[in-house]
């Protein structure tokens, strides 16, 4: 494949990685692309519009939306031809690697989370995300370094990043990864995770020190916690989100009651614990896998681990899921991409796949994918189709707000307006 390949960030999953941060930069046009999608069925980011509607972009927002003869302004002009328009799909965990971003772009991710990455390029990214030019990646905020011990979560051979021990003012240690550009906190709090090589974590009270540090800027704090009680813990400490579903046990009431008073939210990647079965079928989709890059379809390929007599953590997490989703606790879409053969981008479609058969309508799903991660990690411009916001947009052949499995008929992608080239790197 032309690059090395190694663990990024000893996250679980070998990837492909030559440093730096993907895709293409800014090229240098002040404003963004203008179109007008005429003909198209539109998901708004909650719902569905009555009748077929045209969209006008220009200058890389949408400058108008309506029913009938579509605005005769010298602009191009593509037919929906019925079809139906979504906003750019965020993915709520990733991280990243070079070129993991044009990856996430080319399958209608248009916004990345980065939940543990390295701070060198959050300037470029901030600058990035703020033009209307032509990209080739998709924009992305990221937590950078996050917050964890000295031999704890995540596990990153040869890579070296600030760590809390026992005696770190953890205020201190906060503003500097703020200082270092994250956008937001993340916190692991995993004792003993897992079995076969226990880690040690933050302690209770470092999380509650984290997440005071973290709202005292004005910053969200999220937790990787995998376990029910710690999650319940994190939650009632005042954590905003959870990057990850109990995988261990199924909620009581009692739990689920405690986390919907908190108004906390879930990123509950189910696509880590699906083993496999997510990428086999993007791999599998004729709709999908010509449009895979060399490293999608090199880390798709990789089997997770054969663990006898493991829990069933998939099944586990659905449960959650669906009574988290039922007590109205937010639920947002994330991959943990590329932890076990998930890919930025087309992984989204399977964990979309999983929400809905955790209990999500595929319009909830698509909704936990779009306006529901917008609002909570305070995106203002994007995630919707409304006038002002970002021209960020997906045109699919099918209905996805009838079988989610129609995402998969995606085949026009707008980033600020310009149409974007889906053409696979052959490299």
């Amino acid at each position: 494949m032309g690059v090395s390949r190694r663990v990024v960030l000893g996250f679980g999953s070998a990837a492909v990685v030559s440093g730096g941060w993907g895709g293409v930069a800014v090229a240098g046009e002040p404003r963004g692309g203008a179109v007008v999608i005429r003909d198209a069925r539109v998901f708004d980011g909650w719902r569905v519009l009555p009748g077929r509607r045209w969209v006008l972009v220009r200058g890389g927002v949408i400058a108008g939306i309506g029913v009938g003869a579509a605005p005769a302004d010298g602009v191009p002009v593509v037919e929906g031809r019925g079809g139906m328009l979504v906003p750019g799909l965020i993915d709520s965990h990733v991280h990243t690697f070079e070129g993991s971003g044009a990856d996430a772009l080319r399958f209608g991710v248009t916004t990345e989370l980065e939940m543990f990455g390295e701070p060198a390029g959050l300037g470029a990214a901030r600058r990035r995300r703020r033009s209307r030019g032509r990209v080739g990646t998709a924009d992305l905020w990221s937590a950078g370094n996050g917050v964890t011990v000295p031999g704890g979560h995540p596990v990153a051979p040869g890579y070296d990043f600030p760590r809390v021990g026992p005696e770190t003012d953890v205020d201190a240690f906060v503003a500097d990864r703020i200082r270092e550009g994250s956008d937001y906190v993340k916190f692991v709090y995993e004792p003993g995770n897992p079995p076969e090589r226990p880690l040690p974590s933050l302690t209770r009270r470092q999380v509650e020190g984290t997440i005071r540090a973290a709202h005292r800027r004005g910053r969200l704090a999220v937790g990787h916690v995998e376990k029910l009680k710690l999650y319940v813990e994190a939650v009632l400490a005042g954590a905003d989100g959870i990057v990850h579903a109990p995988y261990d046990a199924v909620a009581t009431d009692a739990d689920v009651a405690a986390i919907r008073r908190t108004r906390s939210f879930v990123v509950p990647t189910m696509s880590v614990v699906d083993w496999g079965l997510g990428a086999r079928s993007l791999l599998e989709d004729e709709r999908i896998a010509g449009w895979l890059s060399p490293t999608q379809q090199y880390l798709l390929s990789q089997e997770p681990p054969d663990r006898p007599g493991r829990p069933d953590f998939l099944g586990i997490a659905r449960a959650n899921v669906r009574r988290f989703h039922a007590a109205g606790i937010p639920v947002l879409a994330g991959t943990d991409a590329p932890v076990r053969a998930n890919v930025s981008g087309a992984s989204l479609f399977t964990e979309l796949e999983h929400l809905v058969a955790a209990g999500l309508s595929p319009a909830e799903a698509l909704s936990a994918a779009t306006a529901v991660p917008a609002r909570r990690f305070r995106l203002a411009d994007r995630g919707r189709i409304a006038v002002g916001y970002r021209a960020d947009l997906l045109l699919t052949s099918a209905d996805p707000t009838r079988d989610i499995h129609n995402l998969r008929t995606l085949h026009t992608i707008w980033k600020n307006g310009h149409q974007v080239d889906r053409t696979p790197p052959k490299e």
